[in-house]
């Protein structure tokens, strides 16, 4: 496994863009073609000093081989801190140079030193404490109330994770407000907001609200009442508003800076 020398705090957001490589010239020696692009991965995309990788999963939409020229993208999706030590995930992405995505994974590290990672709920996503400043945040918001005036029901906001597991938050909203904040409330959900954490980093991070056309070209999925969710396009694009301003504020605070990698910027 492959390691940056340097040690620098980790936070969800953090991209970093490697260098255009030919795979044969990165000096592989894998026992599979199927294992190349979790290698080239390795390689182009280390992950920070003293951490081991401890979960993995990948996808092939057109496996590199030795002669393609590709560059790695990676971007830190979720943060776990405990006295025991720290745990993020990292989505990582092989790109050609036409621009197309050829491979792609989710990772899953462990540090041991929970000093490792920074965190804060802002962008810990679809959980209570985030849902508990969207609250504040939307409870002075007049478009918002008045989006849902009329209605009386639960918005479930999910965030699928590396290996399985999801993060799920419920808003109980009775006429333009929101009365409770839980990961289930009775009576479940009327329908529920589904996307996997990448997709929320770019939501969240990207210099626009894009969430109406992340949204028509498919990007989130929902269960429940599917009209519901259609009909109440507008007030999610307002919560959506509210987690951008709460995530970019909090990735403005002073200490806090997107690293430089491989000798280039991180790309926005």
């Amino acid at each position: 496994m492959s390691t940056l020398t340097k040690h620098r705090c980790i936070a969800v957001g953090d991209r970093s863009v490697s260098d255009a490589r030919r795979v044969s010239e990165l000096g592989l020696s894998l026992p599979e073609a199927s294992l190349t692009g979790i290698g080239v991965a390795g390689v182009l995309a280390p992950a920070t000093s003293g951490a081991t990788r401890t979960g993995l999963q990948w996808n092939s939409q057109s496996a590199v081989a030795d002669d393609d020229v590709v560059h790695a993208e990676s971007v830190v999706t979720r943060i776990e801190q405990s006295e025991t030590g720290a745990v993020f995930d990292r989505h990582v992405r092989l790109v050609d140079e036409a621009g197309s995505i050829r491979e792609e994974g989710n990772e899953t590290w462990r540090s041991p030193e929970p000093s490792d990672v920074r965190f804060d709920p802002a962008v810990d996503f679809c959980t209570p404490d985030w849902g508990e400043r969207l609250r504040e945040s939307l409870s002075t918001d007049t478009a918002f109330a008045s989006s849902l005036s009329t209605w009386d029901g639960t918005v479930g906001l999910r965030c699928t994770d590396s290996s399985g597991r999801a993060r799920e938050l419920q808003l109980r909203i009775y006429r333009g407000t929101i009365i409770d904040v839980a990961r289930r409330v009775p009576g479940g959900a009327t329908f529920t907001l589904i996307a996997p954490a990448v997709t929320w980093v770019d939501l969240v991070f990207a210099e626009r609200n894009e969430f109406m056309r992340r949204a028509i070209s498919g990007e989130f999925s929902s269960s429940g009442d599917g009209y519901e969710y259609l009909r109440l396009t507008k007030p999610l694009d307002i919560i959506i508003a509210h987690a951008r301003s709460a995530a970019r504020e909090w990735q403005s605070v002073s200490g806090h800076t997107l690293p430089l990698t491989c000798g280039r910027e991180a790309r926005p």
